[in-house]
């Protein structure tokens, strides 16, 4: 019983750490925007055929934002930005382009 119950701690331990360790790569990343593009509220509004999807906030062109968040789908990478309090979900393309942060 002692065993399998720390079977389990470990896994769920290996299981966060790769977790943290993903969302700590995202946010190494910063996101450059060259035209205008919507945030939307679900990074699954890169699907075409998703319903529900609204735009929070239009990114205007010529900005870089931190990145917080990238997810993938089938066909697009969806990055997560902030901009004042709000939060928004842009899809990668040819206005956005995702890059490294430079060394402080």
């Amino acid at each position: 019983m002692k065993i399998s119950i720390g079977l389990v701690f470990v896994f769920l331990s290996v299981v966060v750490g790769v977790w943290l360790m993903d969302i700590g790569t995202d946010r190494t990343k910063v996101v450059e925007i060259t035209a205008p593009v919507p945030a939307y509220t679900d990074w699954e509004c890169g699907y075409a055929n998703k319903s529900g999807c609204s735009v929070v906030f239009e990114v205007e062109a010529d900005a870089k934002y931190d990145v917080q968040r990238i997810r993938y789908g089938k066909d697009f990478m969806a990055i997560k930005i902030q901009e004042g309090g709000s939060s928004g979900w842009i899809i990668y393309g040819e206005a956005v382009q995702v890059h490294a942060k430079p060394n402080a």
